[in-house]
C-alpha cells in the first residue's frame, strides 16, 4: 500500500531540515500545462500553467507561448508542436480567456512579420520544436527551435528577465520583439524607441477593445513598459507595422481571423527607424553569427513607466551573467519551498507536492516596481508604503485553499494583498484587480 507523505509546516522564515534532495529540485514546471481538452482529455485536470521561468511571486513570468486565442489563458499547451515565441508575463492556472503574454521575443533567420499558424509554422515567425530538448525546472526553461536549429534558453528575477540564444553559422540570424501580441487578442497600440546600439524601449498599451482578459469582458487595462538590451550591437534593425483600419474589431474572433492575419503578414518593414508608435508594431535586429554564438537580450518590465522598467533590469540584472540569474532564481524557489518539508511517500509524490507548493507561488504577484511605485486603480502612479502592491488575486474560492495556507507560510504575502485591495478600494471603488482595472 502507498502511503502519501506527512506534511509539517516549518516556521515562516525557518529553513527546513537538509534532505537528500533540495524542494526546488523536485519541481517540474510541466505538470498541469494543458490547455487542449481533445489532446489531453478532459480528466487530466486542463491545468493552463505555463512551464516557463518565474520567482516566488514575481511580475516577470519568461515562458513559450504556443497558441494566441481562446480558453488557453497561460499562452501554452504541452500537447502543441509549434512555439509562437517567448513572452515576459504570463497568467497561471486560470480559465475563462487569458491575457498578459506581452513582450513576445522570438529568435529566427529571416524575417516574417506574421505568427503563422500553429499546425503550419512554417507560415510565419513561429517554429516546430524538439520535444526532446524542452526541459524546465524552477526558474529556468529552455528548447531547441528545429526550424532554424537555435537553442533558446531564459530564466528571470522578479521584475526582469535573460534570454540565452545559441545560434547556428548564419548570414542573417535575427532575434524580432512582437510588440503588439497579447494572449486572447492584441495590445491596442505600441511605441518603441532605439536608445543606442544594444538598447530598445517603449510600452504596449492593453484595452478590452483588444479582448485579453474575458476576451474584453474582464474590461483589463494597462500599459507594459520594457526596457531591453541586446548582447551583440545593432549593425541592421527595423521595425515592422501593420496597417490596422480605424474601424477593425480588434479582439480574439477579429484577431485570429484570416483577414486580419493577412493585414498583419503584409506589414510594412522600414530598416534602420529609430522611433516608432503604431496598432500593430514589432522590431527587429538581426546579424551574422559563427556556429554555436550565443546571443542574449535582457529586459525590465514595468505597469509604471520605462525609467521603472529600466530600473527594474539595472537593479536586477546588471552584468550579463545568464548563470548567475539562473541560480539564484533557483535559490529563491528553494527558500520558498523550504517553509514545508515532507518524510516518506515515494519520489514521484515529492513531486507532486512540491510542484503544487511552487504553483501557489506564482500569485498574488508583484505588481509595484523595485523602488515601490505602481499603478492605481485610479491610473494614477502611487507609492506602496510598508508593503508591496501586488495583483492577480484569482479570487474564485481561493479562501478555501490558497489564502489559508499563504497566511501560514507567506504571511508578508497575505498582508500585501489585503492592502493591496484596501489600496485599490481607496483609488477607484473596485475590490478586485488583474494587472489593470478588472
Amino acid at each position: 500500500m502507498k502511503y502519501l507523505p506527512l506534511i509539517t509546516m516549518a516556521a515562516v522564515l525557518q529553513q527546513a531540515p537538509a534532505t537528500a534532495q533540495e524542494p526546488a529540485a523536485y519541481v517540474n514546471p510541466f505538470i498541469g500545462a494543458s490547455t487542449s481538452e481533445g489532446a489531453a482529455g478532459i480528466y487530466h485536470g486542463l491545468g493552463k500553467t505555463f512551464p516557463g521561468a518565474a520567482t516566488p511571486f514575481g511580475m516577470v513570468q519568461l515562458s513559450p507561448n504556443t497558441v494566441t486565442g481562446g480558453d488557453n489563458g497561460s499562452g501554452y499547451s504541452y500537447e502543441h508542436t509549434s512555439i509562437e515565441g517567448f513572452a515576459f508575463t504570463q497568467m497561471s492556472g486560470i480559465g475563462w480567456y487569458g491575457d498578459l503574454g506581452n513582450f513576445l521575443v522570438m529568435p529566427a533567420a529571416g524575417l516574417q512579420t506574421s505568427a503563422g499558424q500553429a499546425d503550419h509554422p512554417e507560415t510565419g515567425y513561429r517554429s516546430a520544436y524538439d520535444k526532446a530538448s524542452e526541459k524546465a525546472s524552477a526558474g529556468y526553461y529552455r528548447v531547441r527551435l528545429t526550424e532554424n536549429n537555435i537553442l533558446a534558453e531564459m530564466t528571470a528575477a522578479p521584475h526582469s528577465g535573460i534570454m540565452r540564444f545559441t545560434f547556428p553559422a548564419h548570414q542573417q540570424s535575427r532575434i524580432q520583439v512582437d510588440l503588439a501580441r497579447r494572449v486572447g487578442g492584441t495590445s491596442t497600440w505600441q511605441e518603441v524607441k532605439v536608445i543606442d546600439d544594444h538598447t530598445i524601449a517603449g510600452y504596449m498599451k492593453c484595452t478590452p477593445d483588444g479582448g485579453g482578459w474575458g476576451n474584453g469582458d474582464g474590461k483589463a487595462d494597462y500599459m507594459v513598459f520594457f526596457y531591453a538590451q541586446f548582447s551583440k550591437p545593432f549593425t541592421s534593425h527595423g521595425v515592422w507595422s501593420a496597417d490596422i483600419p480605424d474601424d477593425w474589431k480588434r479582439q480574439r474572433e477579429e484577431v485570429q481571423h484570416e483577414r486580419y492575419q493577412a493585414r498583419v503578414a503584409a506589414a510594412a518593414i522600414t530598416p534602420g527607424v529609430k522611433e516608432k508608435a503604431g496598432k500593430h508594431l514589432g522590431f527587429y535586429t538581426d546579424f551574422a553569427t559563427t556556429e554555436g554564438e550565443v546571443v542574449m537580450l535582457k529586459a525590465g518590465i514595468s505597469f509604471v513607466s520605462i525609467d521603472g522598467a529600466k530600473a527594474n533590469l539595472e537593479k536586477e540584472i546588471s552584468d550579463w551573467s545568464f548563470d548567475r540569474v539562473k541560480a539564484q532564481a533557483f535559490h529563491s524557489w528553494n527558500t520558498a519551498l523550504a517553509k514545508a518539508t515532507i518524510e516518506g511517500g515515494l519520489e514521484e509524490e515529492k513531486t507532486v507536492f512540491y510542484t503544487a507548493l511552487y504553483h501557489t507561488m506564482i500569485d498574488p504577484r508583484q505588481f509595484s516596481d523595485v523602488d515601490g511605485r505602481y499603478i492605481g486603480g485610479d491610473g494614477k502612479v502611487h507609492q506602496a508604503a510598508g508593503f508591496n502592491k501586488r495583483t492577480i488575486f484569482s479570487g474564485w474560492d481561493v479562501f478555501r485553499s490558497q489564502m489559508p495556507l499563504q497566511t501560514i507560510i507567506n504571511p508578508g504575502v497575505v498582508n500585501d494583498m489585503i492592502n493591496s485591495l484596501v489600496t485599490l478600494a481607496d483609488e477607484s471603488g473596485r475590490r478586485y484587480r488583474n494587472a489593470g482595472n478588472c
